[in-house]
């Protein structure tokens, strides 16, 4: 678990309200973080905390990489969840605006530790480097999620406050904040000591490489990192209470996570939960998922658990199991992810060539859900509709299912509500319209 220690003194602009909702417990002042390595860890460890505010990790990033798709429905009544669910988003939206400012202030917090790191001397090179290389995957990560979500924006590599000039920067281009993402990770790799999944790893670097070259159809550079992370540890868990809920020890197949204890205020159990249970039922799996699920696959009750109701028999996911105290980790990155990574690499390389190892893949991801292989002439010429549909049972309710649709250009053949290509980037934010002189109405994303 990590203890939340954290200056927040350098922020982008945010609301009053959302100010009370990510305050931390504990405080650095920011100009103490560079005086001892006591408070320059306690600042790092809040650059990873940062990943547990409510509207990334800790919530929202997460209910939309689901709610977008075709795995979920909206079964409450916040009409910003409606919203995502029925596809149909305007830039005031609670959710687009709070991703938006939490993965900004996550980024702003490890651009501080980025200047400040370079004039301390009570640190030796490799524990220097290695803060570097942890705060370079975090920047990339959060760049990454943002440039999926929004398309071009602006691309800040130095700490910024409220009012500063520097803090209003006019959107890059996707291509230049994908090179600088690479370029983080590619420092990472290099500089990582750290060996523990809780924090950033080498091996969680080259994951994250290996995806975002997938999501740039570098299908070799996809193939290489997935392979290197696969030849390092190949490792399935065959208990899956070890890959959700508040496990202490992270199963080896884990490659990075994010901690929560119930002093985090996870909510993601409460807005998955029926309201008999407890919970909210915000975000609901859909029938049509829930009719792919086999019997017998043991993924069944963590993706789509029955309860029986006066109203008939309803569906939730438990893959965030505790509802009482909100402790439930959030998985970023794990092994099946880069079976499926692989096998989408060599399918898109040449699918008849590697025909035999995109299956076995696949067979590795249903043999540890409990299922029967399944054999070369039913998967002749369905190759492609067998692999998506396996990787969307492996991950329902992780907040994957959106950007797999969206990078294969399938949103607008799998969701009813996609009727343009516009929506599937969300707007810019109105608070920054509003607020960056360098971004105006003009700037907006075509269709808002």
């Amino acid at each position: 678990m990590r203890k939340i220690l954290i200056f927040i003194l350098l922020i982008p602009f945010i609301a009053c309200d959302d100010w009370l909702d990510i305050k931390p417990k504990n405080y650095v002042a920011s100009d103490e973080v560079f005086t001892t390595r006591e408070n320059l860890y306690a600042a790092l460890t809040g650059c990873y905390d940062a990943l547990q505010l409510q509207h990334y990790y800790g919530r929202s990033f997460i209910i939309a990489g689901d709610l977008l798709s075709d795995n979920s429905v909206a079964k409450g009544t916040k009409i910003e969840l409606i919203a995502l669910d029925e596809n149909n988003l305007t830039p005031d939206n609670i959710i687009v605006e709070g991703v938006w400012e939490d993965i900004y202030t996550a980024i702003n917090r490890a651009n501080y530790i980025l200047e400040g790191i370079q004039d301390v001397n009570f640190l030796n090179e490799t524990e220097k480097n290695d803060i570097v290389g942890q705060l370079l995957f975090l920047r990339a990560l959060h760049y990454f999620n943002l440039v999926r979500l929004y398309g071009a924006v602006p691309l800040k590599l130095k700490p910024t406050t409220k009012n500063d000039p520097s803090n209003f920067l006019p959107r890059s281009p996707i291509g230049s904040v994908y090179q600088q993402i690479i370029s983080d990770l590619d420092s990472a790799e290099i500089s990582i000591q750290n060996i523990q999944p809780q924090w950033a790893t080498v091996r969680s670097a080259r994951a994250l490489k290996a995806l975002v070259y997938l999501t740039l159809a570098d299908y070799p550079h996809a193939l290489q990192y997935a392979n290197e992370c696969l030849l390092e540890n190949p490792y399935l868990e065959s208990d899956y209470s070890k890959l959700f809920g508040s496990y202490t020890e992270p199963s080896a197949e884990i490659v990075f996570y994010i901690p929560f204890i119930p002093s985090d205020n996870n909510r993601l159990a409460e807005y998955h939960f029926p309201n008999q249970l407890g919970g909210r039922y915000e975000n609901a799996p859909k029938s049509d998922l829930v009719s792919l699920i086999a019997p017998s696959d043991k993924r069944k009750r963590w993706i789509a658990e029955s309860l029986s109701t006066s109203s008939g028999i309803i569906s939730y996911t438990k893959k965030y199991p505790n509802l009482s105290t909100g402790a439930n980790n959030v998985t970023v990155l794990r092994n099946a992810e880069l079976y499926f990574i692989r096998a989408e690499a060599l399918y898109f390389t040449d699918s008849v060539a590697h025909f035999n190892t995109i299956l076995n893949d696949i067979n590795t991801i249903r043999q540890r859900a409990g299922l029967n292989p399944i054999d070369s002439a039913t998967a002749l010429g369905k190759l492609w509709p067998i692999l998506e549909n396996e990787k969307q049972l492996e991950f329902a309710f992780e907040g994957k299912r959106w950007f797999d649709l969206v990078r294969t250009n399938r949103a607008l053949v799998k969701i009813p509500g996609i009727t343009s290509v516009n929506q599937t980037l969300f707007p810019i934010p109105q608070t920054e319209i509003l607020y960056n002189p360098q971004i105006t109405p003009a700037d907006q994303n075509p269709g808002y």
